[in-house]
């Protein structure tokens, strides 16, 4: 704030990034409150805006008539005169990457648009990326550590809860701990409040027939179907199929189905089952349909009317609370067994960034950490605040295996709804290529995708590994131009890429 007060007041523009776009409103608030002095009009960029109010925001930038911008990474191109500092708050959220084309990455073009307009590129994170530290490394970034809270408030108490020794004492039921239970009680006893972090939506992650052992599919992706009781339903988290819950398996008729895995409508139940007497609210976004809902609940939370605010990834950063003092991850183990070499370093980000909601007023704070693998090393390096040990073991890693940021990583991706042609193009490209620029990187695959079928389409990618990025793209555009495809098979190249499934 104060670089963009100096900014302002030299007579220069600025822009704010921030991950998500339910942080701007409590963003442009902290800002309009601190500049208000100055009269300066903040304008939000971001997709949710209707097309009158996104006119209105682009027309005053390019008069002149607002010079900060706040917004979610399409604001970096806000067309805003005399741009002097662009500000990137939780830089190493995956979040800043476009995941449809152009596929670029909000945080890099940050710094790239900084370099052209001579101004100043500020990357904020309690936990950065490996590619910003990497930059740090080689000079090209300078470093600023902050090594203490605001008034010198303690770090929360984080604990870890080995969930395979409660599974034998509550016989099954793993939802919720009896040490995350008994601090939950005793925060309703001190009138504190308490936030609840659980990255999966729904009631249970499927639906299981233990008679013939059938999993309700999504016919356009090769995932299961998410039950959501309420509505009962079965959604598709990554395409939005819905149809309804049956009641008996399609396949044996038995009505005996079962709900495997727990989701957010489950741990609200259980919630409202072990603390009866606490205001719960729940935050997803199946929750979240209604427009400046968000807004509402963070502002009736902070306001005392919740007791317990249970959430997914909208609850991980950026907001701040004086009055929670207990923070619970329930299933820790989620981003951990993805199978993407960034998996450790995202559990650590976001064991560390939700930890991060607790104890920020003058109460100590304290975090329950629910595992199923304990001596998992970004948990242990969580526990202990170490995030310089946990740097120097996960570079380590990446430099054995040639991962970034040791090099850059290409996702060349493959898609058709035709199963057999994709496949024959995918492999027939990676002949070409290897007798038309042998050596030009490091090639991996082609290979059918983790999540094989998305959207009806049928997915296969190569991996390029590559110092020498501008060199190797140009070369595989020409390339490209050279191998025709079948009109019913697309491709796209993604530098950088950040979503690997």
């Amino acid at each position: 704030i104060w670089a963009i007060r100096q900014v302002l007041e030299e007579g220069g523009a600025a822009i704010f990034l921030v991950p998500e776009v339910a942080l701007t409103p409590q963003t442009v608030g902290r800002l309009r409150a601190r500049l208000a002095d100055a009269g300066t009009r903040v304008v939000v960029w971001h997709s949710h805006l209707s097309a009158g109010e996104r006119f209105d925001a682009w027309l005053a930038m390019a008069r002149g008539e607002a010079r900060l911008v706040v917004g979610a990474r399409s604001a970096v191109f806000a067309p805003l005169p005399n741009l002097r500092l662009i500000v990137v708050d939780e830089e190493h959220e995956p979040s800043y990457k476009q995941g449809e084309t152009p596929l670029y990455q909000g945080r890099d073009v940050a710094v790239y648009r900084a370099s052209l307009n001579d101004a100043v590129a500020l990357l904020g994170s309690a936990t950065p990326s490996l590619e910003t530290l990497a930059n740090v490394r080689a000079g090209k970034y300078g470093v600023s550590r902050l090594l203490k809270r605001v008034d010198d408030r303690a770090m929360p108490v984080l604990r870890i809860v080995d969930m395979r020794r409660e599974v034998l004492h509550t016989r099954g039921q793993t939802v919720l701990s009896r040490p995350l239970v008994d601090g939950l009680r005793v925060r309703l006893e001190r009138r504190e409040q308490s936030i609840l972090f659980l990255n999966r939506r729904g009631f249970s992650r499927l639906l299981l027939c233990p008679e013939c052992g059938h999993v309700p599919g999504c016919p356009h992706c090769s995932i299961a179907l998410t039950y959501h009781r309420v509505g009962e339903v079965l959604r598709c988290h990554e395409c939005g199929y819905a149809e309804p819950a049956p009641r008996a398996c399609p396949e044996c008729g038995s009505g005996k189905f079962r709900g495997r895995g727990t989701g957010t409508q489950k741990l609200e139940d259980v919630l409202r089952q072990v603390v009866p007497e606490a205001r719960v609210m729940r935050l997803d976004a199946d929750t979240m349909g209604r427009k400046n809902l968000f807004r509402q609940v963070l502002a009736d939370f902070r306001k005392g009317k919740i007791d317990i605010l249970l959430g997914t990834q909208m609850l991980a950063k950026g907001l701040d609370f004086p009055n929670v003092t207990l923070v619970g991850i329930v299933d820790a183990d989620l981003s951990l067994h993805v199978p993407d070499f960034r998996a450790a370093e995202r559990t650590f980000q976001l064991l560390v960034q939700v930890a991060g909601r607790a104890g920020r007023g003058d109460r100590a704070g304290e975090v329950f950490v629910q595992t199923f693998t304990p001596h998992a090393a970004p948990i242990q390096f969580a526990k202990r605040a170490d995030f310089d040990g946990f740097l120097e073991e996960e570079l380590e890693q990446r430099k054995a295996h040639g991962y970034p940021p040791e090099r850059h990583l290409i996702r060349h991706l493959f898609r058709g709804r035709n199963e057999a042609k994709v496949s024959f193009f995918a492999e027939g490209w990676a002949r070409f290529l290897e007798e038309n620029a042998p050596g030009l990187a490091e090639v991996r695959g082609p290979a059918p995708c983790a999540l094989e079928r998305l959207q009806v389409q049928y997915r296969w990618n190569l991996w390029y590994f590559t110092g020498q990025v501008s060199r190797v793209v140009a070369k595989l555009q020409e390339l490209r131009g050279k191998f025709p495809l079948d009109p019913e098979v697309s491709d796209v190249l993604d530098v950088d890429a950040q979503d690997l499934l």
